[in-house]
């Protein structure tokens, strides 16, 4: 199983197409995603507001903006438990 949390905001077009990549890998990596939306929390929203989306692993690693799939994937490999 990999844990993912997903930083994102409603109405971003980056966030949706990142939670439709993940979407898309979830069988294959086992993916458990947290969704944090960073509206709900004014910490949230002052950290992520110019990062989102931001997908962030079990290592403490994170990417974000405009994520490619492939750096995606690389991340899950290396956060397989």
């Amino acid at each position: 199983m990999v844990k993912v949390t997903l930083y994102y905001k409603k109405g971003c077009w980056l966030c949706d197409t990142v939670e439709e990549m993940l979407n898309g890998l979830i069988l294959k990596y086992d993916i458990h995603i947290k969704k944090m939306d960073i509206e709900s929390d004014d910490e949230l929203y002052e950290l992520y507001r110019f990062d989102i989306p931001v997908c962030e692993f079990r290592d403490g690693s994170a990417l974000h903006g405009r994520i490619r799939k492939k750096e995606l994937i690389e991340k899950l490999e290396q956060n397989r438990e």
